[in-house]
C-alpha cells in the first residue's frame, strides 16, 4: 500500500450531515426503524440516502421547537407530496412541466416550507426547495436536506436562519411532544 492509501484508509471519515447536526442538538437516542421500502413503494418515489440517514438518527420532532421534521408514519407529520406552478419560483424556474412536483420534509407553524424537487429519478440530485409562506417564491438550494438544516441551525446569515434567534439548538421528539401536551391536557382538563 502506498503512503497516500495508508494514510487515507487511517484517517476518519468526514462525519454526515445528520451526525454533525445531532452535535450541534447534543441528541443521542437510539435509531429509529424505518421500513423504506414500503415507505417508497408508497410515495413512488425513491428517498436520498442523507434524508433516511436524518430519519433514523432523530425520527419525528422538532428542532429548537421551530421546525418540524418530517418522518414516514402513522403519528408523525408526513411527507407530503405538492405540486407547484412554475410562475411560484424565484429565477431561474425549475424545468419539470406545468407543475413542478414537490416533496415536503420540514416545514414551520410560520408557514415556511422546505422540500425537495422531485423530478430527477435519482434522489440524491435532489435540490432543496424552500420559501417563508406561500406569497414567497420558492428559492433554490444545492444541498441535501441535513445541510440545509444543519445550516438553517448554526450559520446567522442563513435565509431561514434559527442561528440569530438561539444560540444553543435541541430537538424534541415527537413523542417527548406528545406526552407533553397530554401532560398540559391533563392538568388543565381534569378527568370529571
Amino acid at each position: 500500500m502506498d503512503s497516500d492509501a495508508h494514510r487515507a484508509a487511517q484517517e476518519p471519515a468526514e462525519p454526515s450531515w445528520a451526525e454533525r447536526l445531532a452535535a450541534l442538538t447534543g441528541w443521542r437516542a437510539e435509531r429509529q426503524t424505518f421500513d423504506w421500502a414500503s415507505v417508497e413503494r408508497d410515495l413512488g418515489l425513491r428517498l436520498p440516502r442523507d434524508y433516511k440517514l436524518l430519519a433514523e438518527t432523530f425520527g419525528d420532532g422538532t428542532f429548537d421547537d421551530n421546525l418540524d421534521f418530517c418522518v414516514p408514519g402513522p403519528s408523525q407529520p408526513a411527507l407530503r407530496l405538492i405540486t407547484a406552478d412554475p410562475s411560484e419560483f424565484a429565477d431561474p424556474a425549475p424545468s419539470g412541466g406545468p407543475a413542478i412536483r414537490l416533496l415536503e420534509f420540514a416545514a414551520t407553524s410560520a408557514e415556511h416550507s422546505f422540500c425537495w424537487q422531485v423530478e430527477d429519478q435519482d434522489p440524491e440530485k435532489w435540490p432543496v426547495f424552500a420559501r417563508g409562506d406561500k406569497w414567497e417564491p420558492w428559492g433554490r438550494h444545492d444541498c441535501s436536506a441535513a445541510e440545509f438544516i444543519h445550516r438553517m441551525l448554526s450559520d446567522p446569515l442563513h435565509p431561514y436562519s434559527l442561528a440569530e434567534y438561539f444560540e444553543t439548538h435541541w430537538f424534541t421528539s415527537g413523542e417527548e411532544m406528545r406526552r407533553a401536551q397530554q401532560a398540559f391536557w391533563d392538568e388543565y382538563h381534569p378527568h370529571a
